[in-house]
């Protein structure tokens, strides 16, 4: 399904549910600066759509009816210049990425909260100035533990394994979680998106 549009930033949404895409849809039309190209209900569907548009911007549920969307993100990767995409899922909390498809994830938003969220990620990438401040500030602002916390949420562990690798109660784990998404500004998958950029980048500059 192609959308003619005439703005700047190239769209493709890929989304199995009918009317929560049309909503969707609706949505990111009333962003000035965002041209929806076409629409996809599946792996196989979204792959060739973004093959014939060339999007500079993937907005992808990862639960497809025919494949998971992080083959499509593995597709995109292998592009000359990849897309951003933006992650939608029931599930963010449970969400890890692979490490080498995190450089495309621009931020993973619950599909519970998609509507005001994944508006607000759009406008970020529309208007950089709009951009969280001071996230590697207030990463730098963690005490010891919380870095080793932080750095386990990167690697996909759950509380309770942090809770015995780092040999603390449970309680104290999800307090320092706590902690840490009032610092970095962030929840459920997208800190662990930010978490494992984090782990990235120190793993970078440790090779």
């Amino acid at each position: 399904m192609v959308i003619p549009s005439a703005v700047a930033l190239r769209c493709v949404v890929v989304e199995d549910q009918v009317m929560f895409l049309q909503l969707l849809v609706a949505m990111l039309r009333t962003l000035p600066g965002l041209e929806v190209v076409a629409t996809a209900q599946g792996l196989a569907e979204g792959i060739a759509a973004c093959q014939d548009h060339r999007p500079e911007l993937v907005i992808l549920d990862l639960a497809l009816p025919d494949g998971d969307g992080v083959e499509l993100m593995a597709a995109l990767a292998e592009a000359e210049k990849p897309p951003r995409v933006i992650v939608l899922s029931g599930q963010v909390s449970s969400f890890v990425c692979p490490r080498r498809l995190l450089p495309l994830v621009q931020a993973v938003v619950d599909k519970t909260r998609a509507y005001h969220d994944l508006r607000s990620e759009v406008q970020r990438l529309l208007d950089p100035q709009a951009a969280r401040p001071g996230e590697a500030e207030a990463r730098g602002r963690l005490t010891a533990r919380e870095r080793q916390v932080f750095a386990l949420i990167g690697k996909g562990c759950t509380n309770r394994l942090i809770a015995e690798q780092l040999g603390l109660s449970l309680r104290t784990v999800e307090t320092h979680r706590k902690n840490i998404t009032g610092k970095v500004g962030a929840k459920g998958g997208e800190l662990v998106r930010l978490a494992a950029l984090d782990l990235q980048m120190t793993l970078d500059r440790v090779e």
